[in-house]
């Protein structure tokens, strides 16, 4: 299939199927007489495995270092679910910094009043 058909069956676009290939993170096309990029059944499959990853919220090492432990015929699941421990770990850190965020916000809202902008709390707040 031609990049157009990838990145539609996959629900992306040519340019992320085009990135991911430079980087290193999908197997390169098979070049056609007349230069354009053919894909396999395999590419679809990899590249449905990068972005689920990222769906997850996994960062582009993190989906590496799984295509990798994908790819490595001596690795195991014990090795995947460090992984996902680690990214829990960092969901969870990231979880509570909005939480944080989200109180700092409810703070501000809560000062405001329907007054001009000149006397908006918020913004004076802000400006500090």
């Amino acid at each position: 299939m031609r990049i157009g058909e990838l990145a539609e069956a996959c629900e992306c676009s040519p340019e992320t199927i085009r990135y991911y290939e430079k980087i290193g993170l999908l197997p390169s096309a098979i070049r056609e007489s007349n230069g354009y990029r053919f894909y396999e059944s395999s590419h679809r499959k990899w590249l449905d495995f990068i972005l689920r990853s990222k769906a997850l919220g996994f960062s582009q090492n993190e989906v590496r270092r799984l295509t990798d432990l994908a790819n490595a015929p001596n690795s195991t699941c014990q090795d995947v679910h460090e992984l996902i421990v680690d990214h829990i770990r960092d969901v969870r850190a990231r979880l509570g910094e909005l939480k944080q965020l989200e109180k700092s916000l409810l703070r501000l809202e809560s000062k405001c009043i329907d007054e001009t902008l000149h006397e908006c709390p918020v913004i004076d707040e802000l400006m500090r």
